[in-house]
């Protein structure tokens, strides 16, 4: 594992020694729908799978911004790569409200990434000291270098749903060695983040002990190893809204890759480069702004947070909100971006070996995450108006 410093300049280096890996392996990724080993063996060896971990096991431990800036630089290089980090480091997290030996077991060496989903498809059924797991999820991430995936359940109790003290149907997040459980490797056939191998898995009446499960709600204390305050952080800002990052990061990556395609692209009908023509700079001008703006926004926010966390041990809702709002507005300028600078490539974007289509492709794909849609603008604007939002991620 790497020593890289608690610091955003600290991964960032590492970053760039394993850029090429990560570059020439891209496009085998995306036939494979999986990143590669050299990938995942590169990426562990730079520590970043290990930047939310606790120090005391092995971790980095690193602030949110760190995190973010690392996320985003990977996917800067590659969509499905800075996805999977973002997924394994995301994953991680989950490891506070594990018992302590289980946590232990999970992060301590050898590392094993986590992954999984949280789609609440599964049944357990209440054993003694545990639950009998069953289920097949979608979305998962990364999971053929994952060691344990997680998966959210509905618990079942004598047949039937077992209600929490709010009445609702308890939902419990269970974690199993990735060895028990069956991947669907044929299920992840997609246009956008095709190397992210995000099938589904199916766990068929494993049983998963009472410590290697969380009730999924909000009021969960942290194990032992988790009393810094990253696990005071929002977890909606650790578990989901670094989407934004790698989407940050693919609209980079294309803004990049164009002003160095700009600079000898013959114009067809004008004279000179596309770099001469007024309309494409300004245009260009148009997509750095979107991603800078809206980096600028988030990346404030967040060290807004940190400083409420560090300083005053929790995050306002209304800090909270903005956000939410500030990641959801990222992932979506960020898209504009890229098809900004997909449109003024002309035909030659469409090309497969042109990176740029690879982008908008990816891009897109991001938006499409449950945390990013649409509807969350709502959610964001009842936070705001100090309702109590319909999801309890954002309770956390």
């Amino acid at each position: 594992m790497s020593t890289a410093e608690n610091s955003s300049d600290g991964l960032l280096s590492p970053i760039r020694a394993i850029e090429s890996v990560i570059r020439q392996h891209a496009d085998e990724a995306e036939k494979n729908h999986r990143l590669s080993q050299a990938v995942v063996d590169a990426l562990g060896q730079a520590g970043l799978f290990r930047m939310w971990i606790p120090k005391t096991l092995g971790g980095l431990e690193v602030s949110p911004l760190t995190a973010y800036r690392a996320i985003e630089e990977v996917a800067r290089l590659d969509g499905s790569t800075g996805w999977c980090v973002f997924i394994a480091v995301s994953s991680s997290i989950t490891g506070a409200f594990l018992a302590d030996l289980a946590a232990e077991e999970m992060f301590r060496q050898p590392l094993k990434v986590i992954g999984g989903s949280i789609a609440g498809v599964g049944k357990a059924l209440v054993q003694p000291n545990g639950y009998l797991v069953s289920g097949r999820w979608p979305y998962a991430s990364g999971c053929q270098h994952c060691g344990w995936l997680l998966a959210l359940c509905q618990v079942i109790e004598a047949d039937q749903p077992r209600m929490t003290s709010a009445g609702t149907p308890e939902m419990r997040l269970v974690h199993v060695p990735t060895e028990k459980v069956t991947i669907l490797d044929d299920t992840w056939d997609v246009s956008g983040l095709a190397g992210t191998g995000s099938h589904d898995f199916l766990i068929e009446e494993v049983f998963v002990p009472h410590g290697y499960t969380w009730q999924f709600s909000p009021g969960i204390p942290p194990g032992k190893h988790y009393g810094g305050p990253l696990y005071r952080f929002p977890l909606v800002a650790l578990f989901r809204l670094p989407v934004s990052a790698v989407a940050l990061g693919i609209a980079q990556g294309a803004v990049d890759a164009w002003l160095t395609f700009a600079s000898s692209k013959r114009a067809v009908i004008a004279p000179g480069a596309l770099r001469d023509q007024p309309l494409l700079q300004a245009r260009i001008a148009e997509a750095v702004a979107l991603v800078n703006s809206s980096r600028a926004w988030l990346h404030a926010t967040i060290e807004r947070a940190w400083d409420a966390t560090l300083h005053e041990g929790s995050v306002s809702v209304p800090v909270r909100a903005e956000l939410f709002l500030a990641a959801v507005n990222a992932t979506r300028q960020a898209a504009e971006a890229v098809q900004l600078v997909y449109m003024l490539t002309g035909g030659s974007a469409n090309y497969r070996h042109n990176s740029l289509q690879r982008s908008l492709r990816d891009v897109h794909a991001a938006t499409q995450h449950i945390g990013m849609w649409p509807q969350q603008y709502e959610e964001a604007g009842r936070m705001i108006l100090g309702l109590i939002p319909f999801q309890p991620l954002l309770r956390f």
